[in-house]
């Protein structure tokens, strides 16, 4: 946690750092579901598997590269894998 505080507090010093959170394990999950015009609950993760997303950044980039960089500083701290996505920009800026 100590790695991964600094790199929190890398990002904040370079105004990329937006929001940070883990997630509880994937057993506590609760899914919400439509299906044939009713919602459905159950129990469990969305979607079965080995891996899980433990937590996750939200951060500020102005490139790929940058956002890769700052990965590349994340997956060393947390010793896990960092998949980079952009957010989808519905405002077009």
């Amino acid at each position: 946690m100590r790695d991964i505080s600094a790199v929190d507090e890398d990002m904040r010093a370079a105004g990329a750092w937006v929001f940070t959170a883990g997630l509880h394990p994937p057993e506590t999950a609760t899914v919400v579901r439509a299906a044939d015009g009713d919602v459905l609950v159950t129990d469990g993760p969305f979607a079965e598997g080995k891996e899980h997303i433990g937590g996750f950044w939200i951060i500020r980039a102005p490139d790929l590269d940058a956002a890769l960089g700052w990965a590349r500083k994340a997956t060393q701290a947390c010793t896990l894998p960092v998949e980079v996505r952009p957010l989808v920009d519905l405002a077009g800026h």
